[in-house]
């Protein structure tokens, strides 16, 4: 499947810009935190849109069912990986199509330099989708190893996007209503880095790698 979105380079110049990609969003996270009134990063970091989430937000074990039809919980399908998490729905015309096409663009660019990381679809229609509708999409969208998609119970919908996007603009659009930013989630399953909407594949890229180096220090 050819994706029209930036193809993998693995040029000095594409390395040197993915290490820049997660400074380039602890920059933007600074210059909202200057127009921002509270006090103290943890203050701040409730009302910013995209940036680090200070402090870390830990996840709760919310069953879900994946894409093969195998049962787990979400707490610890992230335990252990450094984690990209996109919300999304198969019958979505809108955004989704675009959030499969970026995250596909950001798994072709990490290739499998970095064993740790994961791609994680996380279906926001659970009475509409099912694991063979998920398996579908994912195919569609050309995914590799590495890159699950889930589907959580219908009454865990709410608290699951409650709990990734406090603090992120809602959604204006009734027809879509789900929050178009690449959560990342470190290994001890913590909400640790929100993108802004819509990211650049390689933000995505550099973002998994800083939150992999973190774990490292």
């Amino acid at each position: 499947m050819q994706r029209s979105l930036e193809p993998p380079d693995h040029s000095p110049g594409r390395r040197s810009a993915l290490k820049g990609g997660a400074a380039l969003l602890q920059m933007a996270c600074g210059m909202a935190a200057a127009k921002d009134s509270g006090t103290g990063a943890a203050a701040r970091s409730s009302h910013f849109p995209f940036g680090p989430v200070v402090p870390s937000r830990p996840l709760r074990h919310w069953p879900v069912t994946t894409h093969r039809n195998t049962q787990t919980d979400l707490g610890a399908l992230l335990l252990g990986k450094v984690s990209a998490v996109q919300m999304m729905f198969t019958g979505c015309t809108a955004t989704c199509p675009i959030q499969g096409a970026i995250f596909a663009a950001a798994q072709d660019m990490l290739q499998d330099t970095l064993p740790a990381a994961q791609f994680i679809s996380l279906s926001i229609d659970a009475l509409g989708d099912t694991p063979a509708s998920l398996a579908a999409w994912l195919h569609k969208n050309g995914a590799r190893p590495g890159w699950l998609a889930v589907l959580p119970r219908p009454r865990d919908v709410d608290a699951i996007v409650e709990q990734l996007g406090k603090g992120a603009p809602r959604p204006q659009s009734e027809s879509d209503p789900h929050l178009t930013q690449v959560y990342l989630i470190d290994r001890n399953a913590h909400l640790v880095y929100r993108t802004p909407s819509l990211p650049k594949p390689m933000q995505i890229v550099a973002a998994l790698r800083e939150v992999n180096a973190l774990a490292r220090r």
